[in-house]
């Protein structure tokens, strides 16, 4: 059963930078420590327009005001809501600020009896985000009309095909992203989904694919026609990876990660000189920290 607080203790996220991936990894972390120490999270983040729609973040989340920050516990009133919104400058000036950009901090060594701002992306829960998993995943959930389609689409994959691998693919940014260290040619994800396919041997297997590039996600589908497409938003394709018996996907991104954590999905992190010589190879996640994942 969920517990529930009259709280008065906040963490406060306000100004931050990163799309839907990088949020979520710093709000699932933040909720975890909230989740254990009884606090209340203010997110002013989900509400900034990030997409080339100008639209917000928060739209793809079920339990949260539209037009308005994400707060936890939700407050019964859209007033209370807009109010807090309005004065969220000066309400919070006072706080103490934590700026941090170690993949490594952990919430943990906060003293959980004062209210703190957080800025800065590299936050971590360490195992609490293991410990918490399930009720962090219904606070985030998505949408139920986002999530209707790709369940659909799914449903009549599971009917075809024995086994589930989710494939991403991301394109545009990582060309230059750290002088396109974790960038991952095309070829080599083509490679990584044959070799999958011969690992599973005498089972049938469907590809869900999703990729920042519509220009890739046409090339793999003229040599793959098999291969699924999602079609529709950033949250579906994070949900429809989510919903896969397996991941694969590059280093140093959220996107694919938080599919994994959200679906408790193993997941391969891979690199131009990855090679897929086992099953075993195929992690679920235990950490979300940006670059490391995973637990040593």
């Amino acid at each position: 059963m969920e517990k529930t607080y009259f709280l008065k203790k906040k963490l406060i996220i306000n100004h931050e930078y990163g799309q839907l991936g990088n949020i979520l990894f710093r709000l699932s972390n933040t909720l975890a420590y909230v989740l254990e120490h009884g606090y209340q999270v203010e997110d002013y983040t989900l509400a900034f327009c990030n997409y080339h729609d100008g639209s917000s973040n928060i739209r793809f989340f079920e339990n949260y005001f539209q037009f308005h920050f994400f707060e936890y516990p939700r407050p019964k009133s859209l007033l209370i809501n807009r109010i807090k919104w309005k004065l969220r400058d000066k309400n919070y000036r006072k706080i103490k600020v934590i700026e941090n950009f170690d993949p490594s901090y952990d919430l943990s060594i906060l003293n959980p009896a004062s209210s703190y701002q957080l800025k800065g992306f590299h936050f971590t829960a360490g195992e609490l985000i293991v410990k918490h998993r399930r009720q962090i995943c219904q606070i985030l959930d998505f949408r139920s009309s986002l999530k209707s389609p790709i369940d659909s689409l799914v449903k009549k994959a599971k009917i075809k095909y024995e086994v589930l691998l989710g494939v991403h693919i991301r394109e545009n940014d990582f060309r230059d992203f750290y002088e396109g260290r974790y960038f991952v040619p095309v070829n080599c994800f083509l490679n990584l989904i044959d070799k999958f396919q011969k690992l599973n041997k005498g089972k049938s297997t469907g590809v869900i694919v999703c990729s920042d590039s519509p220009k890739i996600l046409q090339e793999i589908k003229g040599r793959l026609p098999s291969i699924i497409i999602p079609q529709g938003s950033v949250a579906q394709d994070i949900y429809a990876l989510s919903q896969c018996d397996y991941l694969i996907g590059p280093q140093a991104t959220t996107f694919s990660s938080w599919s994994a954590y959200f679906g408790n999905t193993p997941l391969y992190q891979v690199t131009k000189d990855s090679r897929l010589k086992s099953l075993n190879i195929f992690k679920t996640v235990s950490r979300l920290e940006p670059f490391s994942p995973f637990s040593t």
